[in-house]
């Protein structure tokens, strides 16, 4: 049998270094459900690890601020490109025992530690003690906001007694129109209210106001059966309904502050610009695109409502963006939207360029002033192709590499094609141009037609052709309550809801585009030809349902 010696030194090394990569492999994540938190509620606290660690963790030191209600310990196994990884967690029901703002300490798990975690507890939303075992409450995270800004709605249902179902109603707004966007999936959890245990049931929504003034939330409304107390109902189906309704909400809703300067209205809580690039900005080579990706993100906006970037032309290089992509993260505290664009650039010869600065200015709402979002200028530097040696080439040579040809009328079979697609764009102008002038289906009035929908169509047609923003938001809505009478519309989030998320997508770029630099960035073609067609849909199926109800049967 043959020992190896090691030197005393090389040992420590090995040591080191065998430490080292448990301490990789151990790393100690902390992830909390929620934060806020309210006092007397229960939430979830999960300690996640990728190896067993040497020794259990010691969670006595969290009872000074907090309950400790449960302490589950999990394991799993996971295969991610062939390579087994395991993962290890302890999940901790905890409940705060006061309000204020509290860390959670390091916890060690053997030789590794977690890092503290900030957890931040507010009072209780009950404005008293429930004396119903059953309570539906409504909570807005802010009473006053700017327009177009993000207000978090918290729709609670308290139940001190066992269910066997429920259901939410919708959000209905008053006064004023806004875009709602759900948070995710309805959430579980326990809180205690005068020595009294609550099952809660929530979701949250985040609400953006489209116009300043006074918004009204009206009361929620929820739907609970109770357990069949009857020997005869085995599967509890049978049980007593009750309707549950919230109180009222209102919201001051500010127009844009006039220190505000930038060309397009971004209140949020945070704003970043970001710029990836393909290839070495070093050795870029002349005819060869290069890939720039800019990435927009803003916290408390959704992805529709961030503008475009604009490229600044440079002198040499030919810029081709591609279809930009939008992305909404939602979380309790809200949606993140995302826009990415992607841009081609092909410089025509060799030389350096400077890439000019995009700077995109935003409102801050936790400081109340504007900022700027920058990406600062970057020069580039373009040598030319292998095996070609060129001062400045022709301009020609250049653009063949972008596949533009010398001028069509050196081929004739280009100087044909160009003559017959310019013949069937007049011809196509003067169809649309017919079609604009002469009633159409759609336009020509219905002998049963709502009085008022004649004249809100006529002011509908004319806002869109005359691409007028905003007389197309007042009419639209005009338009809409003629169209579903008697059914009750009452803002235009309502009328989306009701006739299609087309409708929907055309009323949230026409909410964009007056906040942008001028109304005239807005088209109205695309609004009146959907208008069209939802009148010819609505016009034949005359049988249809006249009133929406809210759907408030629980699925048994």
């Amino acid at each position: 049998m043959v020992k190896t010696f090691l030197p005393p030194s090389l040992k420590v090394l090995v040591l080191l270094i065998f430490a080292g990569l448990q301490q990789v492999a151990a790393e100690v994540q902390v992830s909390i459900d929620r934060n806020p938190v309210q006092v007397n509620e229960s939430f979830q606290l999960v300690f996640s690890l990728d190896a067993d660690p040497d020794r259990d963790p010691d969670f006595s030191a969290l009872q000074q601020d907090f309950l400790i209600l449960s302490n589950r310990r999990s394991s799993g196994i996971s295969i991610i490109n062939g390579e087994y990884q395991r993962s290890v967690k302890w999940g901790l029901k905890l409940m705060a025992k006061q309000v204020g703002e509290f860390t959670v300490p390091a916890i060690r798990f053997g030789n590794e530690s977690s890092k503290p975690f900030q957890v931040t507890v507010k009072p209780s939303s009950m404005a008293s003690v429930p004396h119903d075992r059953l309570v539906l409450e409504l909570l807005a995270d802010k009473s006053e906001v700017f327009v177009q800004g993000q207000v978090i709605l918290t729709l609670r249902l308290l139940s001190a007694t066992d269910i066997s179902a429920y259901q939410f109603g919708d959000i209905s707004l008053q006064n004023l129109d806004a875009v709602i966007e759900p948070l995710g999936a309805e959430r579980q959890y326990q809180t205690r209210i005068a020595d009294r245990s609550y099952l809660v049931l929530e979701q949250q929504f985040a609400l953006f106001p489209q116009q300043s003034g006074r918004l009204t939330v009206a009361p929620a409304r929820a739907e609970v059966r109770l357990p069949s107390k009857s020997s005869f109902d085995p599967f509890r189906t049978g049980g007593e309904i009750r309707q549950l309704r919230s109180q009222s909400l209102f919201v001051d809703v500010a127009p844009v502050p006039a220190e505000f300067k930038g060309p397009y209205w971004l209140p949020a809580d945070k704003v970043e610009l970001r710029e990836e690039w393909q290839g070495d900005l070093t050795a870029l080579v002349a005819g060869e695109p290069v890939t720039r990706s800019l990435s927009l993100l803003a916290e408390g906006l959704t992805a529709a409502q961030l503008p475009e970037l604009e490229l600044i032309p440079i002198a040499g290089i030919k810029q081709y963006p591609d279809q930009a992509e939008l992305e909404n993260r939602r979380s309790g505290k809200g949606v993140t939207g995302e826009r990415v664009q992607k841009v081609a650039l092909i410089p025509g010869t060799a030389g350096r360029y400077l890439v000019p600065a995009i700077n995109l200015p935003w409102w801050n709402l936790q400081s109340g002033k504007m900022e700027i979002a920058t990406i600062p200028e970057r020069e580039i530097i373009v040598s030319a192709a292998a095996g070609v040696s060129i001062v400045e080439p022709p301009v020609a040579e250049a653009q063949t590499t972008l596949q533009e040809s010398a001028p069509a009328a050196a081929n004739p079979f280009w100087l044909w094609l160009s003559l017959a697609l310019a013949s069937g764009w007049m011809l196509s102008a003067l169809y649309w141009w017919y079609r604009l002038r002469a009633p159409t289906g759609a336009t020509k009035s219905s002998p049963g037609e709502h009085p008022d929908l004649r004249q809100a169509r006529k002011q509908l047609q004319q806002a869109c052709n005359d691409s007028d923003a905003i007389s197309a938001r007042r009419v639209l809505l005009s338009w809409g309550q003629a169209l579903l009478a008697p059914r009750r519309i009452s803002n235009l989030h309502q009328l989306g809801d009701t006739l299609g998320a087309d409708l929907r997508h055309e009323i949230e770029m026409l909410n964009q585009s007056l906040y942008a630099p001028s109304a005239e960035s807005w088209r109205g073609q695309a609004l009146w030809s959907l208008c069209q067609q939802l009148e010819k849909d609505e016009q034949s199926q005359p049988d249809r349902d006249n009133a929406r109800l809210l759907p408030l049967n629980p699925a048994p």
